[in-house]
């Protein structure tokens, strides 16, 4: 019976611990607020318009209270005070900011402490019936060269509503220094002509509403250039690889001028073995061919053609004989042991060792594989891309449940007869006890 008041105590101490954390651990996570993002002003920055205020985003211990405090700055947003008794969310606009902005400052506030954020300007607050006040730079857009159509916007506007535009567009002197109307060029959109060359252009717009209206003169644009002229080739395209049966060679585009943006087209031609009376070939009109048997003893060309906006032209290449076939014969062995692999084998392996020999004709290979002293039958044996000490991804596998004397034929693809070649395969023995190989060796070749 004695025990029950001594567990009471311990269960009332554990709680007094979960307490005390859970305290802890409060202060530790309360924080004051934190502005992250602004606050933002909506509303119609004109006289009589309520603008609305909102508080941004704020990190902190909640729950946090916001106050305001709207101001009053010059036309660009700077230079601001204090509006006597504008402390609400919402804001009427006033004769007193006609010509200037408005900003807001929140103010966040929780148990923990009070931080401020301050808003971005408004647009400069028109007056009722204000004429129209420009209040973002009109932009041409588009390329400026002779045969091509530019477009100007009519950039931002304050001022009573609605607002019409009108436009003039002027060519000036590359230094900017005289600009001068062009007759009938009252659109928003101009088609640059000859008479525009070497110049700059801009437009003026002309916004207009009930209360009066005002001009405001775009950027200018790059200096307008010539007329593009259709590409003109000055080296042909080259064939470049190995011009024979099985093999793909690929084409160059030559060099070009007045190829700007231009795109490229391909077409091969199948001719005498002099390069002459060549017809083409029916869908080879990528940039690269694979040589068939229907080319030995001829000759291939290709045709680039270079196209931009203004025109195409065609080049031919040289004439390349196709040769035969050439059949690769080659020989190849490799010593299979535990200390080969990347990660060691589980157990002491030191005898188990495997003999791997192969001959390559074309693209065949035939092999043999001989092995003992492992740790069990073999699950599987694989030829792997890879140099030694690394660790490569398998390309063939040569048998599964493998005996300890094996042989077979596969055929390759041109990659990985070219990765046996250049020594940079190697086989892998793999058992139940050691899934990812407990022999392997490096193929060399022997002849």
């Amino acid at each position: 019976m004695r025990r029950i008041p001594l567990l009471l105590v311990v269960i009332a101490g554990v709680l007094l611990l979960l307490t005390a954390s859970a305290f802890a651990a409060a202060g530790r996570t309360a924080a004051s607020p934190v502005n992250s993002s602004l606050p933002t002003i909506t509303g119609t920055a004109q006289q009589g318009h309520t603008l609305t205020a909102s508080n941004g985003s704020w990190d902190g211990t909640a729950p946090i209270a916001f106050t305001y405090q709207w101001q009053r700055c010059n036309s660009t947003g700077s230079s601001c005070s204090s509006i006597g008794g504008a402390k609400n969310q919402n804001y009427v606009a006033s004769s007193g900011d006609v010509g200037r902005t408005n900003r807001v400052q929140v103010t966040g506030t929780n148990a923990y402490g009070t931080s401020q954020a301050l808003s971005g300007p408004t647009a400069v607050i028109a007056g009722p019936g204000n004429a129209p006040a420009n209040t973002k730079q009109p932009d041409p857009s588009g390329t400026a060269q002779e045969g091509r159509t530019i477009t100007v916007n009519h950039g931002s506007w304050s001022g009573s509503q609605p607002i019409t535009f009108t436009y003039q567009w002027q060519s000036c002197t590359a230094t900017n220094s005289v600009c001068s109307n062009l007759t009938g060029m009252t659109s928003s959109s101009i088609l640059l002509g000859a008479s525009q060359v070497g110049m700059l252009m801009r437009a003026t717009i002309v916004a207009t509403n009930a209360a009066g209206k005002t001009s405001a003169s775009s950027n200018v644009t790059a200096v307008v250039l010539a007329k593009a002229s259709a590409p003109v080739n000055m080296t042909v395209p080259a064939i470049s690889g190995t011009a024979r049966v099985g093999q793909r060679v690929s084409a160059s585009t030559g060099t070009w001028t007045s190829a700007t943006a231009s795109t490229y087209t391909y077409q091969w031609s199948r001719c005498n073995s002099d390069g002459t009376s060549c017809s083409s070939v029916s869908g080879a009109t990528g940039q690269t061919y694979g040589v068939g048997q229907a080319d030995l003893g001829l000759a291939i060309r290709v045709v680039v053609t270079a196209k931009n906006v203004t025109g195409s032209t065609g080049a031919t290449s040289a004439a390349s004989k196709i040769g035969a076939r050439i059949v690769v014969t080659a020989r190849f062995h490799a010593v299979l042991r535990a200390g080969q692999e990347v990660t060691y084998p589980n157990g002491r392996m030191t005898a188990a060792i495997g003999h791997f020999t192969a001959t390559v004709t074309g693209k065949t290979l035939r092999w043999t594989l001989t092995y003992s002293h492992l740790s069990g039958r073999a699950t599987v044996v694989r030829l792997n891309k890879g140099v030694r000490g690394t660790n490569g991804a398998p390309f063939k596998s040569l048998c599964r449940t493998c005996l300890a004397t094996t042989h077979g034929t596969l055929t390759l693809t041109a990659s990985q007869l070219n990765a046996m070649l250049h020594g940079t395969t190697y086989v892998n023995v793999h058992t139940a006890k050691n899934t990812r190989g407990e022999i392997r060796g490096q193929i060399s070749r022997l002849s």
